[in-house]
């Protein structure tokens, strides 16, 4: 026999018989538990497997995203936008620049808040833990659930600390992922470390959202209840504390909005009292208390129309950047909009307050509305007021053009209008100039009748007066109180010349170098005047003599209050004082009955000035100026579609104008003449020749003089016959030498017998003077009147 077929006879001999274990034991129950316990087996091993997994990938996951998380740096902390504050002269806000993004914040350092309940209100309602935990805090994120489990799915506070949503508010991180929450407290934890619980809470409610684009508690204080943070009571604390949960649920500008922070205050205070925050008497008294809100009409927005002044006020601070600090026009202006400056104005809201309301009103514009019914545009206007004392310089006034503003920098005719200035540049241009420098005095005479001063035309009469009449011998002072044009050109022509006007022109901040022809004794020139211009020229009377730059601003301060521009006026002697009380005295005459602003003095206060008009009476003007200001107006149109006569009714609107602003403005003020200098000469002197009254002369006055002038008069009146002085004890035996401003040394000339009249047949009539110099041909030789 084959060893495999006995191997295999054997094993059957084992296995007969019956079996060890009875059949009836394998029964359905056994069979299905030892399949369950085989297939539980079979899923532990996977479970364990996938754990083993997932722990894998959620490590790997955890550890890329706090290596790859952004940390918060120093930088992120210090340059976040902040709202420039523009503030007049009295440190009220008039305007407010929040940049592109309208985030209206304004930082304040958390000591100056620490001692009022803002900081308690805010950790009471969204971090009560704050003091305690490092950054993240999982009580407060369990708590949140539930909140808002037992209230509708709305919690009554958030899951976050005080220090995550810092860090959130900072990065600016808005996704909702894992990853930005992990990153999220991972940045806290560091903040914590490397930050301490104060300067947290500092940017905390620096960067908090308060609604009505409101950022940080300071705006918000300032915006809802009109104070600064750090005088928040307990009630407006709990009140503030409430809002960031959902701004535009709370927002206190609608009526609903405030029901339900009103509410919420309620609830803020109930967590202030359940932590121990406050006493329960205080909690109780806080409950019967409602904010005081800052009324509508008080707000400043960054969607209101500023006035113009704020307008230039922005525009120069952005040139005085470049300028001054040497930034780009780029960088000027980010600073200017979102860097949080503060910039100090000269403004006085009452001054500007008075000028707005008169340029709204149409009675000062149109005194007959069928005049101008066919016209082609409405009547413009503009005004400037520049204070005169106490701080000579400041502009505390200015509007740019007819009726309500309508729009953010819009044409500002005070500052980009140059008009022809008409008869208002002569004070400037001719009398003054020739007083300073001795070639005439206030009581020098010259004959007004008709010349031919227009080198182009020389058998036309040129110039006219208003009117087309003549007054004959008229001295000095006549011919500025009646504006007589003939012999404003006829002064120009034989003494001054462009070369002693001019550089005194540019002296009072307003250059003309090439324009050198005798019409600009008229107000007639290539490049017209602003208004601006003009009423900083025009201060120069009331001080003295000395001119400074109209500025709007006094200092400039950064976010951490560093002063980054500072205005201290400048002040050049462009006229002698002895000059420039002589001229304030002359021009108050203009402002008297006769004079071409007849009647336009302000009541009770000494006023000087000087009308204008150009030709077709395109152009109205009056500049004038008391002790305390200095104020100029241009009324007329704008001429784009084409020249614009002013209506008959309405050419004495610019005087109307002035005097009405004008009158306002000094309502109050105490009375206060010009400061004669005690070096101005005084003499009695006969009108009709100019020269020392004598006992003869019928209309005698007195007349101030600048000493030493070589115009000065040195004798007595040869026109009404010899005879004795009348009251004269020391008149002037010598002449002094003559000065141009800036190096100028025009020729001296002898002007004591001015009492000659030109002759009459002459193109350009000579006095006895003699002239050294030939004008320069006339380049406009229109007439320029005064009404």
């Amino acid at each position: 026999m084959r060893p495999n077929e006995n191997r295999r006879k054997s094993l059957f001999k084992r296995v007969r018989g019956k079996p060890s274990n009875a059949a009836s034991r394998d029964t359905l129950a056994y069979m299905l538990g030892l399949i369950l316990s085989r297939a539980l087996q079979i899923v532990l091993v996977v479970l364990l497997m996938v754990g083993f997994l997932a722990f894998g990938i959620g490590s790997g996951m955890l550890i890329g995203y706090i290596t790859t998380t952004q940390p918060v740096t120093a930088s992120q902390l210090n340059t976040y936008s902040q709202t420039t504050r523009i503030l007049d002269s009295a440190g009220s806000e008039i305007a407010i620049l929040t940049g592109a993004e309208n985030i209206n914040r304004q930082f304040i350092p958390f000591g100056q808040v620490k001692h009022t309940y803002i900081d308690e209100a805010f950790m009471a309602i969204e971090d009560e833990r704050y003091e305690e935990h490092v950054g993240i805090d999982p009580k407060r994120i369990f708590s949140a659930v539930l909140s808002a489990l037992s209230n509708n799915g709305n919690a009554t506070h958030g899951g976050s600390t005080i220090t995550q949503q810092t860090v959130k508010l900072v990065s600016g991180a808005q996704d909702r992922s894992i990853q930005r929450k992990v990153q999220e407290w991972y940045n806290s934890i560091r903040m914590e470390q490397q930050k301490s619980k104060d300067e947290i809470m500092e940017l905390y409610l620096n960067l908090v959202p308060m609604g009505n684009s409101y950022v940080g508690v300071q705006s918000a204080a300032k915006g809802y209840f009109n104070k600064d943070a750090a005088e928040l009571d307990l009630v407006e604390s709990a009140f503030l504390a409430g809002i960031p949960n959902r701004p535009s649920s709370y927002n206190p500008r609608t009526e609903s909005g405030r029901r339900n922070a009103l509410r919420r205050m309620r609830i803020v205070l109930g967590k202030m009292h359940d932590l121990g925050m406050i006493e329960t008497a205080q909690y109780e008294e806080a409950l019967d208390t409602e904010p005081q809100f800052r009324s509508e009409d008080e707000l400043i927005t960054a969607n209101q129309v500023n006035s113009y002044f704020a307008d230039y006020v922005i525009g120069q601070v952005i040139e005085d950047l470049i300028t001054y600090r040497g930034y780009s026009r780029t960088l000027a202006e980010i600073t200017v909009y979102n860097q949080g400056l503060q910039i100090e104005t000269t403004m006085d809201a009452k001054v500007q307050a008075d000028m707005e309301a008169v340029f709204r009103d149409e009675s000062f514009f149109v005194k007959r509305p069928e005049s101008i019914a066919n016209l082609p545009a409405k009547p413009q206007g503009s005004m400037v007021v520049v204070e005169n004392h106490p701080n000579p310089g400041q502009i505390k006034g200015m509007v740019g053009g007819f009726g309500e503003k309508t729009g953010n920098f819009v044409l500002n005719r005070a500052v980009s209008a140059r008009r022809q200035p008409g008869s208002s540049i002569k004070p400037l241009a001719i009398y003054g100039p020739g007083i300073d420098t001795g070639l005439i005095s206030a009581a020098s005479t010259f004959v007004d009748k008709a010349y031919y001063l227009d080198d182009k035309n020389p058998t036309k009469v040129w110039p006219r007066n208003s009117g087309s009449s003549y007054r004959g011998k008229l001295t000095v002072r006549e011919a500025v109180k009646y504006s007589i044009n003939t012999i404003a050109v006829l002064l120009y022509t034989e003494l001054i010349g462009p070369d002693i006007m001019l550089p005194y022109l540019e002296q009072l901040g307003m250059p003309r170098p090439t324009e050198r022809y005798p019409s600009t004794a008229l107000g007639s020139f290539n490049q017209g005047m602003t208004t601006l211009e003009m009423a900083g020229a025009y201060a120069v009377w009331a001080n003295h003599g000395l001119y400074t730059k109209p500025y709007a601003y006094t200092r400039v301060l950064s976010a951490n209050g560093e002063v980054l521009l500072e205005n201290k006026p400048e002040f050049k002697q462009v006229f002698k004082p002895e000059t420039a009380f002589i001229m304030t005295d002359i021009m108050q005459g203009v402002m008297t009955p006769g004079g071409t602003a007849n009647r336009n003095a302000v009541p009770n206060m000494p006023t000087g000035g000087k009308t204008g008009t150009t030709d077709d009476n395109a152009d109205k003007w009056l500049i004038g100026f008391t002790p305390y200001y200095s104020a100029a107006v241009w009324y007329g149109y704008d001429n784009r579609l084409g020249k614009t006569e002013i209506p008959s009714p309405d050419r004495n609107n610019a005087r109307g104008i002035w005097t009405e602003v004008m009158t306002r403005i000094h309502e109050g003020l105490p009375h206060r003449d010009f400061e004669r200098p005690a070096t101005v000469e005084e003499h009695t002197i006969c009108p009709a020749s100019g020269l020392l009254a004598t006992s003869r002369c019928p209309n005698p006055r007195k007349e101030y003089f600048v000493p030493g002038a070589a115009a000065n008069p040195d004798r007595y009146c040869n026109v009404h016959g010899a005879s004795s002085a009348t009251g004269q004890t020391n008149p002037r035996t010598t002449t002094g030498n003559t000065t141009a401003p800036r190096g100028n040394s025009p020729t001296t000339r002898d002007t004591a017998s001015a009492t000659k009249e030109p002759a009459p047949t002459t193109k350009s009539p000579t006095t006895a003077a003699t002239k050294d110099t030939k004008p320069e041909p006339s380049k406009k030789a229109a007439s320029t009147t005064d009404g």
